[in-house]
Order: C-alpha cells, then structure tokens, then sequence
C-alpha cells in the first residue's frame, strides 16, 4: 500500500502554496516510487522537539521567542516543567538520522518569502512525524508572527503527539475494563492494558496505572443535572470534593482533597463536538503527605440528564520523574471518549 504524506496549508501562508506544491510532489515520489516505500519509524522523545536554525537567528530575537514560545512551562504542575523539550541544530547538520526525528520545526529567513507564515507536512522522512516549517523576509517580522501565532505552533505538535499516543494504545485498550466503564456511565473509552479497577460504588469509579515510583489514576463519577450552574467553578469543585474522599490516602482516615490554596482554574472547550468544563488544579491527601496535579472533564449526559465527570490525576514525587508526559497521556484518552450521538452531534456541526 502507498504510503503518502500530508500537508496542512494555513491560511495565513497561501503565499507558500507554490512553494509546497512541489514540495508535496517529491514527498509522493519518495512514499511511491518503486513500487511504495513504508517509511521508517520515527525516533525521539514524547514532546522532544528539534528546531533547525542558524546560530545568528538562534542566539537573536528570534530564537528567544521561540524558546520562550516552545519551552513555555506547563500551568498547574508541581514543578516548572516546559511544554517541549527544545533541541537546537543548524541547517547543515538537518541530515541522516537527524530528519527521521519525530517533532522538527524549520526555521528560515530569506527575502524571498514575501510574508511570514507556516507550513505543516507529516511523514516525510519517517514515520508518525511531524514537520513544520516557519518562514518570514525578515527577522522582526518572523519574530512577531511566531509571537502572534505561538498558540497555532504550539497546538500543530501538541496534536501531533496526542494523536499519536491515541492511535498508539486504541488498539491494545483493555475491552473488559472499558465494558464496564460503558455498562456504568454510558460511553466509551480506551483505556491501555495495565489501568485496573481499584474500587466502585454507585455514580463512581476508581481506576488507576500504578508504576514503582508513580501513578496515573482517572476518577469517574455522576450525578443528577440541574441547571447551568451546574458548571460553575464553585459546583464542580463542591462535586469534586464529594467524590473523591472515596480515594483513600495510605494512613488511617486519610483521602484526597482538592488543594484550594492555590484555586482550581476552569476554561470551557469542545471534543468531538461536545462541550466539556475543564477544570486543572492540585489535589493533597489529608492527613498525609501525598499530592499532585489533576485535570477533569465534565460533560452534559442528555439522555440521562446527569453530568458526568472524568477526573485525572498524577502522583510522581521524585523530582527526577516529571508529570508532564503523564498528565499529557492522561489528557489524550479525552480523545477516545464518545457517548451515544456523539457522531451525529460533529456531523451537525460540520454541516
């Protein structure tokens, strides 16, 4: 089968399609020719990026906003972890193994671009990859268009690497322990082999990912609907509260709490064309000395008119161990979640 890679014009570089259009050309005679090639697995770390600049450009302006851009820190983790882990290498060393790298940004001043802009092409070299390329005529004018569209470069590796973590364990979920998330609230999810049902009682369910040093754990839990305000910070932290006392710490008439010293932040998004209430913060153990980030999401089951909450949390209390892949891996499997109508609520929306 012909293997073919993928490029995403943004609207804002239609001056770029000349230049990609050749570019998409010779990508297809790589995947094709001969018969097809299946392009090598890519390599690198999870959230490991390489931007391919020259030492003038990196050291400038410019290279400090996209350091600032790419490595900006993660909100609501225990430590300061950034969002990428940012390697640098000039042009000439863009070869060999270096180009079969999972996440690669390309960095590239001439005067003959007559706009700053950004160009994305998957598969390329190896694959999943992703690789993105950020032009401009100028230094000034690229270093403002990467300051004014950090949040579009961000998200094109981010998603790179949520979809890659979801197609990765979508296949090897454990069926029974998804069956009986599905028997229980109503929807389906891909949990990977190794999460395990640690307790349920009714409207809840703990599961969690133990390794030696850390834990991934996802909380599930419903309730009756009332109205809007059922989504209000206040609200899904009084329900958060409820629920997770059931969560026992390791000392007798210890469980887990919602860290309020720092307050819980709630932004308002759609997955798949449902609205969810996202809520980040910290949660603790009373009585204990255990603690951690979560994120949850809470949606609007209108078929059984209850709300319904999926809550995340990590525990990794050695320094040398970050959250960040952790969360982030927990965070993808909200793209494996869907309830009944789902498909007809993105199909409305597309129309």
């Amino acid at each position: 089968m012909c293997v073919l890679s993928h490029l995403k014009i943004f609207p804002t570089m239609k001056n770029l399609i000349k230049i990609a259009l050749p570019l998409l050309a010779a990508v297809v005679l790589t995947a094709c020719g001969n018969g097809g090639v299946t392009k090598v697995s890519s390599h690198g770390s999870p959230y490991e990026l390489i931007i391919v600049s020259s030492h003038d450009n990196w050291q400038g302006e410019l290279g400090d906003t996209l350091r600032s851009v790419m490595s900006q820190p993660i909100p609501y983790l225990m430590g300061q972890e950034p969002m990428f882990n940012v390697l640098r290498i000039q042009p000439s060393a863009f070869k060999d193994f270096i180009t079969k790298h999972r996440n690669v940004m390309i960095v590239n001043v001439d005067s003959k671009y007559e706009n700053p802009s950004m160009t994305a092409a998957y598969d390329m070299y190896s694959a999943p990859q992703i690789i993105v390329s950020v032009t401009g005529p100028t230094v000034e004018s690229l270093t403002d268009y990467v300051s004014q569209y950090r949040e579009e470069l961000q998200a094109n590796f981010n998603i790179a690497e949520r979809d890659r973590y979801v197609a990765r364990v979508s296949p090897y979920s454990d069926k029974q322990l998804d069956q009986k998330v599905k028997d229980k609230f109503g929807f389906d999810i891909k949990l990977v082999k190794g999460f395990k049902l640690r307790n349920e009682a009714d409207n809840f369910m703990w599961i969690s990912f133990e390794y030696p040093q850390s834990s991934q754990g996802l909380v599930i839990y419903s309730y009756p609907y009332s109205d809007r305000s059922d989504f209000s910070e206040e609200a899904l932290l009084a329900r958060r509260e409820e629920f997770v006392s059931k969560i026992p710490g390791q000392n007798e008439g210890s469980h887990m709490i919602t860290v309020t010293e720092y307050p819980p932040y709630v932004t308002h998004m759609r997955i798949h064309g449902r609205y969810w209430a996202e809520m980040r913060g910290f949660w603790d153990v009373k009585n204990d000395f255990m603690g951690g980030p979560f994120v949850s999401y809470s949606t609007l089951d209108t078929q059984n008119n209850r709300v319904v909450t999926l809550d995340f949390y990590v525990y990794s209390p050695a320094p040398s161990n970050p959250k960040r892949n952790y969360i982030r891996d927990l965070e993808s499997l909200m793209f494996t979640v869907s309830f009944p109508g789902d498909k007809e609520i993105t199909e409305g929306q597309a129309e």
